[in-house]
């Protein structure tokens, strides 16, 4: 059977390496952490019906819990919509790490060899197809695949042949700089309702910022900023938030973690000759919030059945395409579409986002389409447009920019669309052309 080798135990790389290995492929997992250390610790949301979609068990109940109610508050804190919550159990709050561990232990009982504390240095090359990797202890890894699973700012990608058109590295407006941290509830302050509050355009910065009251009885805390955010103005930031958010204490339960977050379209091209990119290594990440474990999840297994269905040929770009198309077809024109909106909306002055809450031209069903999986093409209906035409009329300047950004996302999900289903290079330079070109970085 080939050998897979994954680098990073990422959740779109640890699907695929219990796919694989449940099939009889040789399947070897390179991950730098330490058992028990994977993943960021902390938790995001997901649909539950994800794990059937897989074809795997769930979690032992310990590692998810029912999704909190949110609400979504404007710039000025005067105006806010709450997110309709779906019934029990349909969308759940998960433990990155916990969920994280119970996928490698899945993959071990299927086979795959798990090497932890174990860093990848660089792809081995045969020509131009990736036939292994080195490793920083000196072993080298034979592969007929790489599965590039080791996160957004993947040193793999840089390493393959311009030829296959792979963007090596993201741009900074790709990126959301984020604080997350955990803090002891007041003593003595009655629980909020919602449990959740995320303020868009905090302190007129472009990013987010929310403040939880989990399932655990902990504040859960995250400063998300795209461009910079240094350690001081994520603590004036976390002091601004106690002021419309008692609960928070100042009492830190866990050192606040800094990182980078993928707030963006996916890779127009995340293959060549050996090699795959899957989950945030493919920037496969929800452009609003940043959350990828759903999307990851799937790609794992759309690249999974891609190479079972290869059988014993060899695993070049053009065998390993038809992951593309599927995730671009299924997830990846959505998420385009999304970008397109969010990179509008944050360029927006704090009085225009403060001014969409009041008037009612963003309702919560608006928020409830683009904050959850559940049918991503959906569209508000003639009756919720006639309305929120008759609000817009009401500011001329902002109904030909929202006229305006509308137009332009509808035609990026429409490029993105339009991938090319065979791997014919001359085509998917020109598609990756006008798929780039439908993000304006300058915005």
């Amino acid at each position: 059977m080939k050998k897979i080798v994954v680098l990073g135990a990422g959740h779109g790389g640890i699907l695929a390496a219990i796919k694989l290995a449940s099939k009889g492929y040789d399947v070897t997992v390179l991950e730098q952490n330490s058992r028990g250390n994977v993943s960021h610790d902390w938790e995001d949301d997901i649909r539950f019906d994800i794990f059937q979609f897989l074809e795997i068990d769930p979690p032992p109940k310990e590692v998810y819990s029912q999704k909190l109610k949110w609400r979504f508050i404007s710039p000025d804190e005067k105006s806010f919509l709450r997110v309709p919550q779906l019934p029990p159990l349909e969308e759940v709050s998960v433990s990155r790490r916990g969920l994280i561990d119970y996928l490698i232990s899945l993959a071990e009982k299927a086979g795959a060899k798990i090497q932890f504390n174990t860093k990848a240095l660089s792809l081995k090359f045969n020509g131009d197809m990736v036939v292994g990797v080195l490793a920083e202890t000196g072993q080298e890894y034979d592969s007929d695949l790489v599965i590039d699973a080791s996160g957004l700012r993947s040193p793999f990608r840089g390493q393959l042949p311009d030829s296959f058109l792979v963007q090596k590295k993201p741009a900074e407006d790709d990126l959301m700089q984020a604080c997350r941290a955990f803090y002891q509830s007041s003593e003595g302050v009655a629980k909020p309702d919602p449990d959740n509050s995320l303020t868009i355009l905090h302190l007129d910065y472009p990013g987010i910022a929310w403040c939880n009251h989990n399932h655990l009885g902990e504040v859960d805390v995250l400063i998300g900023r795209i461009g910079k955010l240094t350690q001081e103005e994520a603590r004036l930031a976390i002091e601004n938030l106690r002021f419309s958010n008692p609960i928070l204490s100042d009492i830190e339960l866990k050192t606040p973690t800094f990182a980078e977050i993928c707030v963006r379209n996916p890779l127009p091209v995340p293959v060549a000759d050996g090699y795959a990119a899957v989950g945030d290594s493919a920037f496969q990440t929800m452009p609003l919030m940043g959350s990828g474990i759903e999307a990851s999840m799937k790609a794992g297994k759309y690249l999974y059945e891609t190479v079972v269905a290869a059988g014993d040929i060899k695993l070049t770009a053009s065998v390993l395409w038809p992951y593309q198309v599927r995730f671009m077809e299924d997830i990846g024109a959505s998420y385009m579409f999304i970008d397109v909106l969010k990179r509008w909306a944050l360029s927006l002055p704090p009085k225009q986002i403060n001014w969409l809450f009041a008037s009612g031209a963003i309702s919560e069903s608006d928020l409830a389409m683009i904050s959850t999986e559940k049918d991503p093409d959906a569209k508000p209906g003639s009756t919720s447009i006639a309305r929120k035409a008759m609000i817009l009329l009401k500011n001329p300047r902002l109904i030909g920019l929202a006229a305006g950004c509308l137009i332009r996302a509808s035609f990026a999900k429409s490029i993105a669309s339009k991938i090319p289903e065979k791997y014919d290079i001359q085509k998917i330079a020109k598609w990756k052309e006008k798929y780039d070109g439908c993000i304006d970085h300058k915005q």
